[in-house]
Parts: structure tokens; C-alpha cells; sequence
């Protein structure tokens, strides 16, 4: 079995690249394809205006909630207790 020993600035940049691509899965990326999306597709076929990319992030900010209170997405947080 091999062993690899990682400098601790090295693992600190790692962890942080790992961190912004998650977020960048999750966030960024969704909130980029409603802007381009409403942009392309929305506004020209009616009459509502063109969109800025933090309007696109409060409009997945609004989905998100609502997908949450319309119980199609559940989060819990669940102890227990160690006797």
C-alpha cells in the first residue's frame, strides 16, 4: 500500500477547488441557465423585459423555496440519543 504525503498548503488549495466546483455545480450553474434561458427564450416571444443575472438568482431563489413548501423536497434533521 502506497501512502501519499500532501504538503498542507497543497491539500488547502485542493479543498477549496472541490468546494468552488460544488458550488459551482449547484449555484452557479443553474442560475446561468435561467438567465439564459429567460433571456432567449422568454422575452422575446412576450412582452416582459430582459432579466439581470441577480434577478435569475432571487428567480432560483423563488424556485427553490417553492419546491420546498409545495413538499416536494424534505429536509430533516434527524439525532439520536446514546444511552
Amino acid at each position: 500500500m502506497r501512502s501519499f504525503l500532501i504538503h498542507p498548503f497543497t491539500a488547502a488549495i485542493i479543498f477549496s477547488l472541490l468546494i468552488m466546483g460544488g458550488l459551482g455545480a449547484f449555484i452557479v450553474v443553474p442560475i446561468v441557465c435561467i438567465n439564459w434561458t429567460w433571456n432567449t427564450i422568454v422575452a422575446p416571444l412576450t412582452v416582459l423585459p430582459h432579466i439581470h443575472m441577480w434577478q435569475a438568482c432571487l428567480l432560483y431563489t423563488a424556485l427553490a423555496c417553492l419546491t420546498y413548501l409545495m413538499g416536494w423536497v424534505q429536509i430533516e434533521f434527524k439525532t439520536e440519543t446514546v444511552d
